[in-house]
């Protein structure tokens, strides 16, 4: 019997790990290049659905600084596309044609992106808070750029430059400028990201009088 419990125990714990989603930590700073950021900024992960994005979960910054998990934010099966052979951004404006090693797997992308909460509420409201507008995220050591990609299940994906083994769950496609070329590496955290973004909601005419006031002065 106690030999049977003991197999019953070491099988829950190998299923559980069978089924364990890897999760990813995404860690840097806010710099906005025209206002100071209010206090009650948020950085959400939204998870892009081609004709819009929804955010999956947010944490709030601190003096402009952010650590950002993806436990527990998971795509529901309606907002997964199926992973073929072809193309799509492995990190931002970066698009590699690869293979995908087997069938049946489903991904999704994810953004970063920074707003005001207004409303208070811990998620974004689209009729009370403000998107701040950004560039993409940078890595600084050295400079590259990254992407959020979610997959279903183990897979590699087979291209040019670099092999791309995902992990079922959360992933982080990093390239960086490296000996004069783009170095590709798959990683669950990253430290080093810098989000430079531009006020929120301003007009043409009002970012021109920014742009413009100290030269008036």
């Amino acid at each position: 019997m106690r030999r049977l419990f003991v197999l019953a125990l070491a099988l829950a714990a190998f299923c559980g790990f069978a089924f364990a989603q890897q999760n990813v930590r995404v860690s840097g700073t806010q710099i906005d290049e025209l206002v100071d950021l209010p206090t009650e900024m948020r950085l959400g992960l939204f998870l892009d659905l081609g004709d819009g994005a929804r955010e999956l979960g947010s944490v709030r910054m601190v003096g402009g600084t952010f650590s950002i998990t993806t436990e527990g934010m998971v795509p529901e099966e309606r907002d997964l596309r199926a992973l073929n052979s072809g193309a799509f951004p492995l990190a931002f404006m970066i698009g590699n044609e690869f293979v995908v090693g087997r069938e049946g797997v489903r991904f999704a992308t994810a953004w970063l992106q920074p707003y005001h909460d207004i409303s208070g509420s811990g998620r974004y409201d689209s009729l009370f808070d403000a998107i701040f507008f950004r560039a993409p995220p940078e890595l600084t050591d050295p400079f590259g750029y990254f992407n959020l990609v979610y997959v279903t299940d183990d897979v590699q994906l087979r291209s040019t430059p670099a092999n791309f083994d995902l992990r079922r769950g959360w992933n982080l496609v990093v390239a960086r400028l490296q000996d004069g070329g783009l170095a590709y590496s798959v990683q669950t955290s990253v430290e080093d990201v810098v989000m430079y973004s531009y006020g929120t909601n301003l007009t043409f005419e009002e970012l021109e009088r920014r742009i413009r006031q100290p030269a008036d002065d």
